[in-house]
């Protein structure tokens, strides 16, 4: 299994461990400036910026105080000068740039030992932002031995975390338009869910922003 990542998505295994049950293994390290590894990179290529990452709770840091991914393929004024002239996206000195990478980070797993109904969670950081990988997997184990979609039954999940975390019903939060208002209560979430040995993939997706 080979997986590029560039960016805060995260990728989990799912294996049949003793005793029938699934146990959850990441794959993928989430490259954003929450990482203390990504920090400590952000610090060693940018000396002389204090402000090269700032973290504003304990659940939330970016890069130039702007953008919490550290890799990823847009975001143009985080990488070249010229495009740090644009109105709302001008970072002052010391800006030094590039701050974010391109170029994914790829990581390699064999597969040799995956057996009957072990699949694979690849999903966006909404959904991690309330959902532990053992979670996700417990969640799509539940949704196989039901017959329901189980990347909607992660979605499905996330959404109402995020709702009762705001103290509104679920209802009124999956009523609600794409937007300011929503993405204060939940980030992009989508779901991939595929399964190992027939590679068949089932997908769900909840929006917060346009």
């Amino acid at each position: 299994l080979y997986v590029a990542n560039a960016g805060d998505s995260r990728a989990v295994i799912a294996q049949k461990g003793f005793g029938g049950s699934y146990r959850a293994q990441r794959v993928t390290s989430d490259l954003n400036a929450m990482n203390p590894s990504e920090q400590e990179r952000l610090k060693r290529d940018h000396p002389g910026e204090p402000d090269i990452f700032r973290c504003r709770g304990p659940y939330s840091c970016y890069v130039k105080g702007c953008l919490q991914p550290t890799y990823s393929i847009g975001d143009a004024y985080l990488k070249y000068p010229y495009f740090n002239n644009f109105p709302g996206r001008v970072i002052a000195e010391p800006y030094c740039p590039p701050y974010i990478r391109t170029v994914p980070q790829i990581t390699a797993r064999p597969l040799t030992s995956c057996s009957e109904g072990d699949f694979l969670i690849l999903a966006t950081d909404g959904v991690w932002d309330y959902l532990s990988d053992q979670n996700a997997v417990d969640l799509v184990c539940r949704a196989q031995r039901t017959g329901t979609n189980p990347a909607e039954a992660v979605v499905d999940a996330t959404l109402k975390l995020a709702a009762s975390r705001f103290g509104i019903k679920y209802e009124e939060l999956v009523g609600m338009p794409c937007g300011r208002q929503r993405r204060r209560i939940h980030d992009d979430a989508t779901v991939v869910v595929v399964d190992l040995n027939s590679a068949a993939a089932v997908t769900a997706r909840a929006r917060s922003k346009l």
